[in-house]
């Protein structure tokens, strides 16, 4: 058991050594010369991640926001471009709709004022033709009893004539008369 003692109080006194060496913190079960050397290979982990990965990751994250915050900006002037032209579109197709109703209707209206015009030329040839047929038949008619005249003066005298000649006699001159009568009307 002295042994065992001993031993513990060697430990003991390591312990005592170490920490009067390493100050409290070694009662914590640190080691201060392996603490220092890992807080500065921390620091240089985190000096090398903050130059080499940190910052270019963070000058990505905020070039990519900007990106996004331009594209968002885009997106709504696009919007805003689109919502205007659609309006604009819309009231293009207004106005040509009322134009072509109106460009509809002036057609329609000079079509039929065409129409009518031709109608009162076609109603004045006609009556130009009719005019002109009745003119034709009334020199007709008038060529006729001219000639009509003419043929009863020639069948007058002929049967005056006849009647002359032959004896005068009341019987006869009534046949003769009748008979020049029925020829003309032949």
């Amino acid at each position: 058991m002295s042994q065992e003692i001993q031993q513990v109080a060697q430990a003991a006194q390591e312990v005592a050594h170490v920490t009067e060496s390493s100050g409290g913190i070694g009662t914590l079960g640190i080691n201060l010369k392996i603490f220092i050397a890992q807080l500065i290979n921390f620091t240089i982990v985190v000096l090398v991640l903050w130059k080499w990965v940190y910052t270019p990751i963070v000058k990505l994250l905020e070039e990519r926001e900007k990106k996004i915050t331009k594209g968002v900006k885009q997106a709504e002037e696009i919007e805003k471009r689109i919502s205007s032209l659609e309006k604009e579109q819309g009231e293009l197709m207004r106005k040509a709709k009322t134009e072509a109703a109106i460009i509809l209707e002036n057609a329609h209206s000079d079509a039929q004022q065409q129409k009518n015009a031709l109608l009162e030329k076609t109603k004045e040839e006609i009556k130009d033709v009719v005019m002109q047929g009745k003119l034709q038949l009334q020199r007709e008619k008038e060529q006729m009893i001219r000639e009509s005249r003419e043929e009863i003066a020639l069948i007058a005298v002929e049967a005056s004539r006849k009647i002359l000649s032959e004896a005068i006699d009341e019987k006869k001159s009534q046949k003769l008369a009748e008979q020049v009568v029925d020829s003309m009307s032949q």
